[in-house]
């Protein structure tokens, strides 16, 4: 009977043995998968702060591009408005010009037509003159005439 317990104890021990062996080995397993989840872990947070760097950085020059094309969008703009303002000084001397210019041709135009009527006097006068010599010379040559017959 003994013998049966020592043999007993000796499978109770041998599988007591076997079982912190295989315990053993499963905490080793445990504590490999455990530092390489770990391992894997960091790594997944490094990447994901790369990842989160990588996005900012992304974004920030996105950001800085569509700054940039504010900016110039500003300044082209700011360009535009000094070009309409000098355009639109410009046409207000160019509508001055115009002015002085329609104020002087009226003028002219009054000139032209007191010189018209002058020319036209004139032409009366003359037309007078020209009939008031073709009298005189009508005149004239029957006097001549005259003189001419009462001469011989």
């Amino acid at each position: 009977m003994q013998e049966s317990q020592d043999q007993a104890t000796d499978e109770y021990a041998r599988a007591l043995g076997d079982a912190q062996t295989r315990l053993a080995q499963k905490e080793a397993e445990l504590r490999k998968a455990a530092e390489n989840h770990a391992s894997e872990a960091e790594q997944l947070r490094c990447q994901v702060e790369q990842e989160s760097r990588d996005t900012h950085q992304v974004e920030a020059n996105a950001l800085r591009e569509q700054l940039a094309q504010l900016e110039k969008s500003v300044e082209q703009e700011m360009a535009l408005n000094m070009e309409l303002q000098q355009r639109q000084t410009e046409q207000e001397k160019l509508l001055a010009q115009r002015d002085d210019v329609s104020s002087q041709l009226q003028e002219v135009n009054r000139a032209n037509s007191r010189l018209l009527e002058q020319v036209t006097e004139l032409g009366q006068e003359k037309d007078k003159l020209q009939q008031e010599l073709e009298e005189t010379r009508k005149t004239a040559d029957k006097r001549q005439a005259l003189l001419g017959r009462a001469g011989h």
